[in-house]
């Protein structure tokens, strides 16, 4: 089909739905409303007694709930939920005598071996559901790569398609009918408001309340923005137990699996010379790395193709679910700027003391005089970039983007404009073209490796050629820190091991 006939089949869709509505069809989980519940009444005991004691368990327990409502194969091709529940098995057994409450221990160890015993109710209903339009009208929407592969292995061999919400756009399969399984708001929504199907059910557990449908964050703003609205049906017995509908109520986002952060640094004190801001980010496989407030970082864009998807983008635009590509054991900055300071051949040495004259003179100003005041100086002279001062004092950051950023700088700094400027732009391009070789190998290395291993696994390992550059790692955001802590800057842009991040994945 043709661009255009994408298009008119995209804007077909959305006025269907806009028509009929967003279909959510709830199924009677008795067995999973019971674990809903030890869920719930653990997440109250750890709210009363603070974090620490229960925090393993409650990140078991989250889970596991998760796997229940993104994973309904049956259990004899559903590892996930099994290992799942085994896993909250075994944080109650390291509980056991380190709790008063041993009832609670045994309510929430009945439950996860009640919904691992049995196969859940919504994979019948979603296969009853294909029944009724036919396996070619219709595709299976998953939450993620392993929810996909998972339900895959047991929907394949039946003729059924299943997708991420990512590989939905890139095939846009012609069918009449999308299942997501899962719950709207586990879903981006465009699934919604950019549909490609004219027809969309949610399929759920009853035991799960929020059913709103996601929107659009300019929807509320927008003149004529569409308004999808849902079709909830019930299915089986859907009677929630008499403890949730008398208790407090938890926000959904409580029960939502998340990271372990530590206690966040008092930041009484302005970076040192050899020190940086930087948030947290915890990847997959395992791993984690700290951001700082450099201007771009090197990553993968799923979405471009082949020879397209290795991309530098601004740090600021970095996101959960964000594909960065870093080096193992150093950054990618410090070996390119060895690797161009190689290619300058007799030109590096003074290039480098020039580099370190003016990093040098400007680290000076902020140590006497801190960085607000700095900033301060350097906007009163026309800087419009200042606030970028300190990180301006890194030795593999080359420069301010702009000239007169710089020559603005310089004057302040009352240092002469050449030969540092001059320097800096020679520096400063041949970056640029160690950067590219390695961009021309890094785009090789992506076409040639199973893009699908990445989406499943969030991670994947890049061999190069290229001195220096060995041991490449493309690797998927999966948390961000919501605050700055003070880091060595050494350790900025290395990934680490860091089991933060384990019940995310």
């Amino acid at each position: 089909m043709t661009r255009v006939g994408l298009l008119n089949r995209r804007y077909a869709a959305s006025a269907a739905l806009q028509r009929d509505g967003v279909e959510i069809v709830a199924i009677g989980d008795p067995l999973g409303a019971r674990f809903n519940t030890a869920a719930r009444t653990l997440m109250l005991t750890a709210r009363e007694d603070g974090p620490g004691l229960w925090d393993d368990l409650v990140g078991a327990v989250r889970a596991l709930r998760w796997r229940l409502l993104t994973q309904p194969q049956p259990i004899a091709l559903n590892p996930a939920l099994t290992d799942g529940a085994e896993e909250v098995l075994r944080r109650v057994r390291l509980l056991r005598g380190a709790v008063q409450d041993e009832s609670l221990l045994d309510e929430i160890a009945s439950a996860a071996v009640g919904v691992s015993s049995c196969d859940p109710e919504l994979g019948q209903l979603l296969l009853r559901s294909i029944d009724e339009v036919g396996v070619s009208e219709c595709v299976v929407i998953a939450s993620n790569a392993r929810a996909s592969e998972a339900l895959g292995g047991w929907l394949g061999d039946k003729g059924i398609e299943v997708l991420t919400p990512g590989a939905l756009e890139r095939t846009q399969p012609q069918v009449e009918q999308a299942y997501v399984v899962g719950p709207p708001r586990f879903f981006r929504s465009s699934l919604v408001t950019a549909p490609l199907t004219n027809s969309l059910s949610f399929l759920i557990p009853a035991w799960f309340g929020d059913r709103q449908i996601p929107r659009s964050a300019i929807s509320a703003y927008a003149e004529g923005a569409m308004r999808i609205e849902a079709r909830v049906f019930t299915e089986g017995d859907t009677a929630e137990p008499e403890a949730v509908i008398a208790g407090p109520v938890i926000a959904e986002e409580d029960f939502l699996p998340q990271p372990l952060w530590s206690p966040r640094q008092a930041l009484d004190r302005e970076p040192g010379s050899d020190e940086v801001e930087a948030h947290k980010l915890l990847l997959s496989g395992g791993q984690a790395m700290w951001l700082d407030d450099g201007e771009r970082i090197r990553a993968v864009d799923l979405l471009q193709p082949h020879g397209e998807r290795v991309v530098h983008i601004p740090v600021s635009s970095v996101r959960v679910g964000t594909y960065l590509l870093l080096r193992q054991g150093e950054t990618e900055h410090h070996a390119l700027h060895i690797a161009a300071l190689a290619r300058l051949a007799s030109l590096g040495p003074a290039v480098e003391a020039s580099q370190q004259s003016w990093k040098k003179r400007l680290q000076q100003r902020l140590s006497q005089h801190g960085q607000a005041a700095v900033v301060n100086a350097l906007r009163g002279e026309g800087v419009k970039t200042a606030e970028r001062a300190r990180a301006w004092t890194d030795p593999t950051l080359v420069r301010p983007h702009s000239d007169q950023d710089f020559e603005r700088l310089l004057a302040w700094l009352d240092l002469p404009i050449q030969p540092h400027f001059g320097n800096a732009t020679l520096l400063r391009r041949a970056i640029y073209q160690a950067s590219a070789e390695v961009r021309v190998q890094l785009e090789s290395a992506v076409s040639a490796a199973d893009v699908s291993v990445l989406e499943r696994d969030g991670s994947l390992g890049l061999d190069l050629t290229q001195e220096g550059f060995r041991g490449m790692l493309a690797t998927r955001v999966i948390a961000i820190s919501p605050h700055a802590d003070i880091v060595p800057r050494r350790d900025a842009r290395v990934p680490f091991e860091d089991r933060s991040g384990q019940w995310l994945e």
